[in-house]
C-alpha cells in the first residue's frame, strides 16, 4: 500500500509489558474476522471445574517479589524519593558551579536550597499532572522516558519562570539547568531498573464468561504473548461451558456466582467479562463483588485494546465512538497540536532545508526524473488533499494502473530503499504540516483510490478520518507494510487506538519510536 511503514513488530510501547504484535495475533484469525454473528460451536460436555496450581510466594522468583513491591509502592513514597533527589543533586551542583567559577561566590550571597526546593516541588506537581506516579509507568520503558521527559521540562519552564520573577542570581539558573540534566539522567535510569523486576511479575488473570473475543485472549495469555499476566482459568455456568469449546486444558475453575471466591483464593489482579456476560445479572453481580476485592474489572474489548494496542473492528458498534471521548475533538486539545504542528514544521524545514536540497539532487541525478512527486490522499472528514513526498519508485511505476506497495517492491530505486528505511522520503510533508493538511502523528493518509474499496470491506474504515493524518503514527511504528486488505484491517486496528487514546505523551511516545527507526535505518 502507498502508506509506508516502520518494521517494529512490538505495540505502541514496545517495551509496554502489558502489550503483544501483530505478528502474534495474525495467526488467531479472531481479530481479522468480518463482522456478524458468532457461529455456535457444536456442544461440548461438561467438564469438573479443573485443579489451579498457582505459586505460592515463596515460589515466586526475587525478582517478582520485588517488582510486586514496586509496584504496590505508595504515589508519596515515588514523590519523596524524586523531590530528595532533585535537591540532592542541585546542592551538589551548585557546590561543584561555585568551586569551578572564576570568580568567588560567597555562600552566604546565595541560598542554593531555593531553587533546589522550587524545581523539586515543581517535579512533583509535574509527575501528577502527566502521569510519572502511576504504576503503570513501570511497565514500559518509551513510557517511562517519555514521562520523565514531559515532567522535567514542564517542572524546570516553571522553575525558571519563577526563578526570573523573584530575580534569583545567575548562577541559580545554572544551578537550574545542572539540576535538570542529572534528573533526566538519573530519573529514568532509575525507573528502568524498577522496569526489570516489575516485568517478571505475572498477574492472575479470571475469565468471567465466555464472548467473541475470549477464545483469542485466552490463547495469546497461555502462550505468552501477553506479557505480565497468568491465566487463572475461566468461571463459567453450567450452559456456558457445554456450548464453549475451549481447549480440553484451559481450566473451568467455577461457576461465574464463585468468581469472588476464586479471586480471592487464587490471587486474582484483573477479572475480563465476556461481552454476552455484561449483559446478565448473576454475572454483573459477581463482577462487582470481584471489583469490591480490589480486581480491575474490564470488559473483553477493553482489555484487548489495553493488551495489544488496537481496537477489534469486527466488534465494536457506533456506541463505541459515542463512548469513546474522543480526545482529538477537544478544543483545547486541537489547539496545542496544531501550535506544536506549527512550531514544529517551520523549525524542520529551516534545519533540514541543506539535507532537502541534497535529497532532491541525488534523486534528480540517479535517473534525471524529477525530485518530488505528489499524490492525492484522503484527509480529515474525507477532504481530499495534494500530499508531496521525494520519489523513490521509477517514473512508470504505475503505468499499468494503482497498485499495492509492497516491502520489497521491484520499482523501487537504489537510493528509494534508503530513502524509505530512514523515512526521509516523507521530509517534504513539512510542507503539508505547515498548511495544515496533516499532523505530526496520526493516521497515514490513504490514496482515495484505496479509501473506497477498502471502506466496502472494512467495517468503520472512515472513522479513521476523524483526526488529521499524521508524518508518522502507530499503526507506522508498529506493523510492517501493509500489501492486503488483511494488513489494512491490521492498521485501522492501530489507528482507532491511536484516536481514542491520543495525547501528548502518546504523540511523543510515537515520535521517539520514530527517530528510533530513523537512526537504526530500517522501518
Amino acid at each position: 500500500m502507498s502508506g509506508q511503514i516502520a518494521s517494529d513488530t512490538n505495540t505502541v510501547h514496545p517495551e509496554d509489558s502489558t502489550r503483544v504484535s501483530a505478528n502474534v495475533l495474525a495467526p488467531l484469525d479472531l481479530i481479522v474476522q468480518p463482522a456478524g454473528p458468532i457461529a455456535a460451536p457444536q456442544a461440548a460436555p461438561v467438564r469438573a471445574p479443573t485443579t489451579v496450581s498457582i505459586p505460592s510466594s515463596t515460589d515466586v522468583p526475587a525478582g517478582s517479589v520485588l517488582g510486586r513491591h514496586l509496584l504496590h509502592l505508595p504515589r508519596a513514597a515515588w514523590m519523596a524519593a524524586d523531590i530528595l533527589l532533585v535537591i540532592s543533586v542541585m546542592l551538589i551542583g551548585h557546590h561543584r558551579l561555585v568551586w569551578w567559577s572564576p570568580t568567588p561566590w560567597p555562600l552566604g550571597e546565595f541560598q542554593p536550597w531555593m531553587p533546589a526546593l522550587i524545581l523539586a516541588t515543581c517535579v512533583a506537581i509535574a509527575g501528577n499532572i502527566f502521569g510519572l506516579y502511576e504504576s503503570n509507568t513501570l511497565w514500559a520503558r518509551s513510557r517511562i522516558l517519555a514521562r520523565c521527559l514531559i515532567t522535567i521540562v514542564a517542572a524546570v519552564l516553571a522553575t525558571w519562570l519563577i526563578t526570573d520573577l523573584f530575580m534569583f542570581s545567575s548562577l541559580s539558573r545554572r544551578t537550574v539547568a545542572f539540576g535538570f540534566l542529572a534528573f533526566l539522567v538519573l530519573a529514568p535510569c532509575i525507573r528502568l531498573l524498577a522496569h526489570q523486576s516489575v516485568r517478571e511479575v505475572r498477574r492472575g488473570l479470571l475469565v468471567l464468561g465466555r464472548g467473541p473475543l475470549t477464545g483469542t485472549i485466552i490463547r495469546s495469555v497461555r502462550r505468552g504473548c501477553v506479557p505480565g499476566y497468568r491465566l487463572i482459568g475461566v468461571a463459567l455456568d453450567h450452559a456456558d461451558a457445554r456450548h464453549g469449546n475451549f481447549a480440553s486444558d484451559i481450566p473451568i475453575v467455577g461457576s461465574a456466582a464463585e468468581a469472588p471466591r476464586i479471586c480471592r483464593e487464587f490471587d486474582v489482579a484483573e477479572v475480563i467479562v465476556a461481552e454476552e456476560a455484561c449483559r446478565d445479572a448473576t454475572h454483573a453481580a459477581a463482577a462487582m463483588q470481584c471489583l469490591h476485592l480490589g480486581c480491575r474489572v474490564t470488559d473483553e474489548t477493553t482489555f484487548f485494546e489495553t493488551a495489544y494496542g488496537q481496537v477489534p473492528v469486527s466488534h465494536i458498534s457506533p456506541r463505541w465512538f459515542l463512548s469513546a471521548d474522543l480526545k482529538g475533538h477537544r478544543r483545547e486539545h486541537a489547539f496545542v497540536k496544531r501550535c506544536a504542528d506549527l512550531i514544529g514544521a517551520t523549525c524542520g524545514l529551516i534545519i533540514a532545508a541543506p539535507l532537502l536540497m541534497a535529497i532532491a539532487l541525488i534523486v534528480r541525478i540517479q535517473d534525471g526524473g524529477p525530485a518530488l512527486y505528489s499524490q492525492t490522499r484522503v484527509g480529515r472528514g474525507g477532504r481530499r488533499f495534494t500530499l508531496y513526498k521525494f520519489r523513490t519508485m521509477r517514473v512508470d511505476a504505475e503505468a499499468n494502473g494503482t497498485t499495492w506497495a509492497a516491502a520489497n517492491d521491484d520499482r523501487v530505486t537504489t537510493i528509494g530503499h534508503w530513502l524509505r528505511r530512514s523515512r526521509l522520503d516523507e521530509l517534504p510533508q513539512l510542507w503539508n504540516i505547515l498548511r495544515g493538511d496533516m499532523s505530526f502523528v496520526g493516521p497515514r493518509p490513504e490514496r482515495p483510490e484505496f479509501v473506497k474499496p477498502l471502506a466496502m470491506l472494512i467495517p468503520h474504515y472512515h472513522e479513521r478520518h476523524l483526526v488529521k493524518p499524521g508524518l508518522t503514527g502507530w499503526a507506522q511504528i508498529n506493523l510492517a507494510y501493509a500489501a492486503d486488505v488483511h494488513d489494512a484491517r491490521l492498521k485501522l486496528q492501530h489507528d482507532l487506538y491511536y484516536i481514542k487514546h491520543m495525547s501528548l505523551e502518546l504523540d511523543l511516545i510515537i515520535l521517539l519510536r520514530t527517530l528510533g527507526t530513523f537512526f537504526r535505518g530500517g522501518r
